[in-house]
């Protein structure tokens, strides 16, 4: 029986395996979850590391497929979008090549019977954090490696895109900002509960230390190293995925809110632009999904932890770093604040776990030959034990 490769890099959520540089590299998702950029927390979610696995190999396969776009009506503004007729002719590019078993062969889910698997094989991108240096007492990243205009390498920056405004959404803290509303498309600063027909797209940094900062479309271009054509296809392209994706919920009954996307550059054309394909992961983890009025995300482990203490010092130890000009606040929260997350209630725990697999079997049950996870709960059972009021 084929080991799995050695560790390349052990991550919150995934590691990733094999050998640095040569492909294909391993995404071996776990059981672990991680919110507020905390890194590791206390409970495992038993099954989430095939769910997640599941569901990064379902995303990428069928937005890869071309037949998934030729008859999709696209919405108004994206009929005649090269970019769309890319995708009619040969799907979105993307770095995943298999879904595998530990002993790395494929599985497929066209067969009558599949075993869930936590192991993903993919082609390795170039990924080069900022340099980062103290000026007057705060961080300066410096991302002078992409002004060389490099291929097959990491974007360093998030893709947000957003089809409507929920409560508490992080977006109604910067449209105050008349000239940010008008950059991304809006007339005027939303409220909660608006929706737009067409994705709102924002850009974070991804690769800083300290955490990831939203940025005006004028520096992400600046830090990425990234034509005007460039730009204008990275949005473009977000928008188009966040559509589809849209839709392909929608069919579930699912409503797609928000989400965001990390990308790789692709080789220039002859005038020296380089293209993009999808990278990382897709799922509940990286998008904003509700399903009869509850949310199917990582919201729901937020939601259990907004009261606690734990949320409260994370915001002060954030804060404390940044007039320190630290990169480190986690180590504030718990050296300085002695401050921890708990663990989850044990209903919380069992509802989160039937939720990542209720979503691997609605997908396979309408995609694939035989659901996988066939014994977890159906989405409304899901929807309704969050529903109730206890929390334990």
């Amino acid at each position: 029986m084929t080991a799995l490769p050695e560790f390349i890099y052990q991550g919150s959520v995934k590691d990733i395996r094999g050998v640095r540089g040569e492909s294909p590299y391993v995404f071996e998702f776990s059981d672990r979850y991680s919110i507020f950029d905390w890194g590791v927390m206390p409970d495992q979610l038993h099954k989430k590391g095939e769910s997640l696995a599941f569901m990064a190999w379902f995303f990428f396969d069928y937005l890869g497929n071309a037949k998934n776009w030729k008859n999709w009506e696209a919405p108004k503004g994206f009929a005649k979008s090269s970019t769309l007729e890319r995708f009619q002719g040969g799907g979105v590019p993307h770095h995943m090549l298999a879904l595998v078993s530990h002993d790395l062969k494929p599985v497929s889910h066209e067969r009558e019977v599949v075993t869930p698997t936590r192991c993903l094989t993919v082609e390795p991108v170039e990924v080069t954090p900022p340099t980062a240096t103290q000026k007057r007492g705060k961080l300066v990243w410096d991302y002078t490696h992409y002004q060389s205009k490099p291929e097959n390498a990491l974007v360093p920056l998030e893709v947000i895109f957003r089809f409507g405004v929920p409560e508490g959404s992080s977006l109604l803290k910067r449209t105050g900002d008349a000239e940010y509303c008008k950059a991304i498309g809006l007339k005027s600063a939303p409220k909660p509960g608006d929706r737009f027909d067409t994705p709102v797209i924002e850009m974070s940094t991804k690769l800083e230390e300290s955490g990831d900062r939203y940025i005006s479309y004028d520096e992400a271009a600046k830090i990425a190293g990234l034509s005007a054509k460039e730009l204008a296809a990275l949005k473009d392209t977000a928008a188009l995925v966040a559509l589809r994706l849209k839709d392909l919920f929608a069919d579930l009954g699912i409503e797609l809110w928000d989400g965001k996307f990390e990308f790789a550059f692709t080789q220039a054309d002859e005038k020296g632009n380089r293209g993009f394909m999808l990278v990382d992961s897709i799922g509940p983890d990286e998008l904003r999904l509700i399903y009869d009025g509850v949310h199917l995300s990582k919201e729901v482990l937020r939601g259990f932890y907004r009261p606690t203490a734990w949320h409260d010092n994370i915001a002060v130890a954030k804060k404390q770093a940044e007039e320190r000009g630290e990169k480190d606040w986690k180590h504030i929260c718990i050296e300085e604040m002695k401050s921890y997350p708990p663990v989850l209630a044990p209903t919380v725990k069992e509802r989160v776990e039937m939720m990542y697999m209720g979503l691997c079997k609605a997908l396979s049950a309408k995609h694939c030959t035989q659901p996988i996870f066939a014994d977890a709960w159906d989405l409304d059972r899901v929807a309704n034990a969050f529903k109730k009021k206890e929390a334990a």
